[in-house]
């Protein structure tokens, strides 16, 4: 059967004229469309021209650099010393102010009633920063608003074109005097710092570290800036955001220092003065250095720092106040008086000028020793003692004996350190050198001062001005003498005396004193630890023994007895320094330096008042410090 081919039939009706009714209807569409679009065109630039032209000029981007909350600073035992606390300012912008003059004076009137800074004020500070070009930028109406204030002035912001509660983070200090000289402050940044501040990627309203561990482990401390972009219409309100980057906060850092062992001691030196204006105390550990308490008297409060416009008036006091509290004492040098005889009988045992047993019977008080040109120098002892070896001449603190083993007597044929006083100081000075005196500890804060070592070339250096006479340059047998004692031109720090009882302690190293332990990131993991570091004095663990046992001696039944704690054997070494007074007076320092317990050294403890008699005052401080620390010390 064949099949036929059926053509398709072309389609008839209303269907046939369908394409043609779909594009008609498209055609109609867009024209309607554009006539929509073309009259919103009209009512935008026609109609609301100025309108919005004014709305998208008064629209801006805002930049913000958002600054990182500071690192805290710890104690050993993880107790906050510091707390970081906002500063509330009032600040205004004056581009976004309004143009009218009534409307602006409405808004100072405003802000002088929340923030008590009168109008006319604001207006002044308004109109100087616009003179000077700084219409975009922050002008600070009222700094350390409170709480109260900063509320009002929150909520009522949004009606004030312009106006903003600004939050600065500030500190806290919680220790109060005790720790002022060791934490330090912060403030803000000095215009002659900006740029390497800035250069540092510092904000410039980022507050930096002043002064103790607050500037030296600014660094650690400090956190980086986070960053917010956002749209702000022209009443200061922020339509969207753009673009964040959070800030990161600084490291928190764990000191050395036990804090109830900081406050125990300041207590204890306040109450203890007396006739003294200044004091001083260093408690560390001899084999690692860490410093357990770092004690300066007076102290001062860190929160004056963080205040100034209300207490400025302290501020005044501190600088004006003749006992210099803004200085660490623990860190300025004074004459070290007999504690510098460990460092003269370390030197004569080195060289062989003396053994253990080298004796003398001193039944006078004065020495007459005979110096250049048949000059007699009358050297004074405190007391007559009898006969004394070496580790009794330590004990009983004899200035003869030491005039003896440093500068000699000529006249009895006892030399000195060297052949002549120049040589015997030179060495002298080189072993006082070797044992951390006239250079810096490496201590991790600032402040310290370095102190004096005297040699005839520093004297003849030193001496050279024209109001000396060239007598005065030249070096003298009393010279050494006197620096055998701890007198004369030596001079030291209380922190170097303990580091040199240190390295007389733990057998010969001397170790660098740190207040920081480790640096923390905010999850309190480790991020850098102080490892304790040091290097050995050139004296023989022999001799190093011996002075140890007329240390012991010392607090047993010498000088030192004054800090004897029952069953707590102590080895120390007491210091009376004689100084004059600008009108002519002579007084003395107070010095005690040891440590215990004697077998198994686990702390040295140096005390210094700057009036006083070593044994008297300093001694028994010292002993009450170690016993506290044995007591309440957890390793």
């Amino acid at each position: 059967m064949a099949v036929t081919e059926r053509r398709p039939q072309p389609l008839r009706g209303p269907a046939s004229a369908r394409p043609h009714s779909n594009l008609a209807i498209l055609r109609v569409t867009v024209l309607v469309a554009f006539a929509i679009l073309t009259a919103r065109l009209a009512q935008l630039q026609i109609i609301h021209g100025d309108e919005y032209a004014e709305r998208a000029r008064s629209n801006h981007l805002r930049v913000d650099q958002v600054l990182p909350p500071r690192g805290l600073i710890l104690d050993r035992n993880g107790t906050p010393l510091v707390e970081n606390v906002p500063i509330y300012r009032a600040t205004v912008v004056p581009a976004l102010l309004p143009n009218d003059r009534q409307a602006r004076y409405r808004i100072y009137l405003r802000l002088e009633s929340i923030t008590g800074v009168p109008a006319v004020n604001i207006q002044q500070l308004v109109e100087e920063a616009e003179s000077a070009g700084r219409k975009e930028s922050e002008v600070e109406i009222a700094s350390h608003l409170s709480q109260e204030q900063a509320i009002v002035l929150d909520q009522a912001a949004p009606s004030l074109p312009g106006v903003s509660l600004a939050i600065t983070p500030s500190r806290q200090y919680l220790g109060g005097p005790a720790f002022g000289p060791l934490l330090g402050y912060i403030g803000p940044q000095f215009a002659e710092d900006q740029p390497r501040y800035r250069a540092q990627g510092y904000l410039p309203n980022q507050p930096v570290g002043k002064d103790g561990i607050e500037l030296a482990y600014e660094s650690a401390l400090r956190g980086s800036p986070g960053l917010l972009v956002a749209e702000q219409n022209a009443l200061g309100e922020i339509q969207r955001v753009l673009e964040t980057r959070p800030s990161v906060p600084g490291g928190n850092v764990q000191l050395a220092i036990d804090a109830n062992l900081q406050q125990y001691v300041y207590d204890l030196l306040v109450r203890s003065l007396g006739e003294a204006t200044t004091a001083a105390a260093v408690v560390m550990n001899p084999k690692t250095g860490e410093i357990y308490a770092l004690v300066s008297v007076p102290g001062y409060d860190n929160n004056i720092f963080q205040n100034l416009e209300q207490r400025g008036h302290e501020y005044e006091a501190l600088l004006n106040d003749p006992r210099k509290p803004l200085l660490n004492h623990a860190l300025v040098p004074a004459a070290p008086g007999s504690t510098f005889k460990l460092v003269t009988a370390a030197a004569a045992l080195q060289e062989g000028r003396i053994t253990p047993s080298t004796g003398r019977t001193i039944d006078s008080p004065i020495l007459e020793v005979r110096g250049e040109n048949g000059v007699i120098y009358p050297l004074k002892d405190w007391r007559t003692h009898g006969y004394l070896d070496l580790r009794g001449a330590i004990a009983w603190s004899s200035n003869i004996y030491f005039y003896m083993a440093s500068c000699g007597i000529p006249q009895e044929g006892i030399q000195g350190l060297g052949k002549d006083p120049l040589e015997s100081a030179n060495i002298l000075a080189y072993y006082a050198r070797a044992f951390g005196f006239g250079e810096p500890s490496g201590i991790d804060i600032g402040g310290e001062m370095t102190g004096v070592v005297p040699t005839p070339d520093w004297k003849r250096r030193s001496r050279s001005g024209p109001m000396f006479n060239p007598e005065d340059r030249e070096w003298y047998l009393a010279d050494t003498c006197f620096m055998g004692i701890g007198q004369g031109d030596v001079t030291a720090t209380p922190l170097q005396v303990a580091r040199m009882t240190a390295a007389i302690a733990n057998g010969g190293t001397l170790v660098t004193p740190h207040v920081v332990n480790a640096v923390l990131d905010a999850q309190g993991n480790v991020i850098q630890r102080i490892e304790p570091s040091g290097k050995p004095v050139p004296v023989a663990a022999e001799h190093l023994q011996v002075i140890r046992e007329g240390m012991l001696l010392s607090v047993r039944q010498g000088a030192g007895a004054a800090a004897a704690q029952r069953g707590i054997e102590i080895a120390g070494k007491t210091g009376t320094a004689e100084f004059t007074t600008p009108d002519g007076q002579t007084k003395e320092h107070a010095w005690f330096t040891g440590f215990a317990p004697y077998d198994d050294p686990q702390v040295v403890v140096t005390v210094y008042f700057d009036l006083g008699m070593g044994g008297a005052k300093a001694a028994p401080i010292a002993g009450q410090i170690i016993r506290y620390f044995l007591e309440h010390h957890q390793p």
